[in-house]
């Protein structure tokens, strides 16, 4: 664990702090989360404005699922980290496949995003929608 802090707490310093903007092609990163602990009903999407994994998932959202209205949780505060850890633990999701963007919601979760994720996210959002 200490490795994973230690690699995360790298990656972020190498990055200055962003701000939202409204267009899906100039994403940038902000925090809209300042809860202490996972919310179980709530879905989280962990980016960081440098990722361009993160940057493809956003895209997605806003163009096909706005409706949905996620919030975006930013890697570059602590306590976005702290929810990403628990997130993790949650999952029992090993260190080495950590990565950009990770979205949780209830009982799923999709870890970096590539041409499969929109079929992985379709499928959790249906076991979210039916629950």
């Amino acid at each position: 664990m200490k490795r994973f802090i230690i690699v995360i707490a790298l990656f972020l310093l190498s990055f200055s702090n962003s701000y939202a903007q409204s267009d899906p092609n100039k994403i940038q990163i902000i925090a809209s989360n300042s809860e202490q602990t996972l919310i179980h009903d709530k879905i989280y999407f962990f980016a960081h404005s440098m990722c361009s994994s993160c940057k493809d998932a956003y895209v997605y959202l806003h163009t096909h699922h706005k409706d949905l209205n996620i919030p975006i949780t930013n890697m570059s505060e602590k306590h976005s980290l702290d929810l990403y850890k628990q997130c993790v633990k949650k999952f029992n999701i090993p260190n080495y496949e950590l990565r950009l963007p990770l979205i949780c919601m209830k009982d799923d979760y999709i870890m970096g995003w590539n041409e499969n994720s929109e079929e992985l996210f379709q499928k959790a959002l249906e076991n979210y929608l039916k629950n």
